[in-house]
């Protein structure tokens, strides 16, 4: 396999072909997915909608991938500069509210997945500082992540300079909310 100095951080829209794109990245999503059985085709749906497809939709500026030395999606990240605490699209995220006296501070958000095989290799990495850089090129104060306290992703969150700012309990689970400022 190619080493991580081969393979390429670029935006969605730079990407040849965005539909082909698309795909590529809904597969890794799936392979991700910690969420895999559903009622029915229409929670399956909405589902991938309230985790990616709103991001990919309405922030298709906001959205990196990561291209191995063929080319090939390997890994993305989707977000959106928007404060999701304020925001009528992300009023079903009913986790927002519990964290909604941090959001104005770091309003920026992000969801990001790469294959197993391109794992720990520092390409997760990149996309956060392509995403970071973006953001505070538009003025963000900061940007934050919600995700399981204690999860194995927290360890990469903090070595990705996210601070763990808060927590709560959110469905019956410990969630945490990590942020990182860009601009003062």
């Amino acid at each position: 396999m190619a080493s991580a100095e081969t393979v390429t951080v670029s935006r969605l829209r730079d990407f040849p072909s965005p539909q082909g794109a698309t795909a590529a990245i809904e597969a890794i999503f799936w392979e991700t997915s910690h969420t895999s059985r559903f009622p029915s085709e229409a929670d399956r749906t909405a589902y991938r909608d309230r985790w990616l497809g709103r991001y990919l939709e309405h922030f298709p500026e906001e959205a990196f991938v990561a291209l191995s030395p063929e080319q090939a999606i390997i890994g993305y990240l989707v977000g959106c500069l928007v404060d999701p605490a304020s925001h009528p699209l992300f009023v079903d995220v009913t986790y927002f509210p519990l964290f909604a006296h941090l959001t104005p501070d770091y309003p920026a958000h992000l969801h990001i997945n790469l294959t197993a095989a391109w794992r720990g290799r520092g390409i997760g990495k990149r996309l956060i500082e392509a995403f970071a850089d973006h953001a505070a090129r538009r003025g963000i104060p900061g940007i934050h992540v919600v995700t399981g306290d204690g999860s194995r992703n927290n360890a990469f969150y903090l070595s990705c300079g996210f601070e763990r700012l808060a927590y709560s309990s959110w469905n019956g689970n410990a969630i945490a909310f990590f942020g990182r400022r860009l601009n003062p």
